[in-house]
């Protein structure tokens, strides 16, 4: 190993362990518990109108059941049920006018409440708030968590047009070539969700916070992340797999499930976040509060 490798090793030991000590003084647990409680408002809503959005290709009913088999693997196969009734309860059905328009006005207000949550723990990681009168800055929140809503339903399309069109070619080389198609299956198998989860944290880091930060900052944190992220997926089903939550929560269990899986990814989230803020401060970065934001004031 160089000396340059060593190096570059000490640093990125050090922004961990500075990364560390920041995110307990922010105390990402009380912050991630509240999050999880607002998820199970905002999550049927949300995934109803990520369906809307993917669905217009594959239609809404397909869409609806890959959401709950890609969770399902995250989460497992009672709480993915869970959630696709939720998504099923969320829809609009038809009706007069103005019914529609309010059962779509709440559906919009619930998908993004999770996000203005998710805003306000970034800026404080950043030390930003916003400097908008109060009534304005509710409109521009709820704004731009719309758009983390349409960014989070974008890349679940773009997942599953890849995924489409990788079975066509990995069809037609396997006429020819089957071990090479089943190796490049797996790999993209694996090489997708961190792709596409990498590119939705990014764009959480960079459009949340009321800050100017470069893509390539934002995208370095987001890869740690997406790697934390992975890798406490294999412990988090291993104690599920391990552990009964239904012998003790009952009927209940598939709401305890989500509400620990959202509670695991905002803990790494935060941390991501917060080593995204190190990172930025060890290189120099001029980080600011963007237009919208200032410099929190001490109280």
């Amino acid at each position: 190993m160089t000396s340059n490798a060593v190096k570059k090793l000490g640093t990125f030991w050090i922004l961990v362990k500075d990364t560390a000590m920041a995110w307990a003084d922010e105390d990402p647990f009380g912050k991630s518990a509240i999050i999880s409680y607002y998820t199970l408002f905002s999550l049927p809503s949300l995934l109803m109108i990520v369906a809307w959005i993917a669905g217009s290709i594959f239609g809404v009913d397909a869409v609806r059941g890959k959401i709950a088999n890609k969770l399902g693997e995250y989460i497992g196969g009672e709480a993915s049920e869970a959630i696709e009734s939720m998504i099923v309860n969320a829809s609009v059905n038809e009706g007069s006018t103005i019914t529609v328009i309010i059962s779509v006005s709440m559906l919009l207000f619930g998908a993004t409440g999770v996000f203005v949550r998710l805003k306000m723990a970034m800026n404080d990681i950043w030390q930003v708030e916003s400097k908008k009168k109060v009534w304005l800055q509710t409109i521009l929140d709820r704004l731009i968590s719309f758009g983390m809503v349409l960014v989070l339903g974008f890349l679940f399309l773009v997942s599953l047009l890849l995924t489409y069109i990788l079975r066509i070619v990995s069809d037609y080389i396997d006429n020819f070539a089957p071990t090479i198609a089943d190796v490049a299956a797996s790999v993209f198998s694996y090489l997708l969700p961190f792709v596409v989860i990498t590119g939705l944290f990014g764009a959480l880091f960079k459009l949340l916070p009321d800050i100017n930060i470069r893509w390539k900052t934002t995208l370095l944190g987001a890869s740690l992340t997406t790697i934390l992220f992975l890798v406490g997926e294999f412990g988090l089903n291993y104690y599920l797999t391990q552990s009964n939550p239904a012998s003790i929560y009952g009927g209940a269990s598939s709401v305890v499930l989500i509400m620990l899986w959202v509670y695991y990814t905002c803990l790494i989230l935060f941390f991501g976040a917060e080593f995204t803020h190190q990172y930025a401060v060890y290189t120099d970065e001029k980080v600011g509060p963007s237009e919208k934001g200032q410099s929190k004031t001490k109280k």
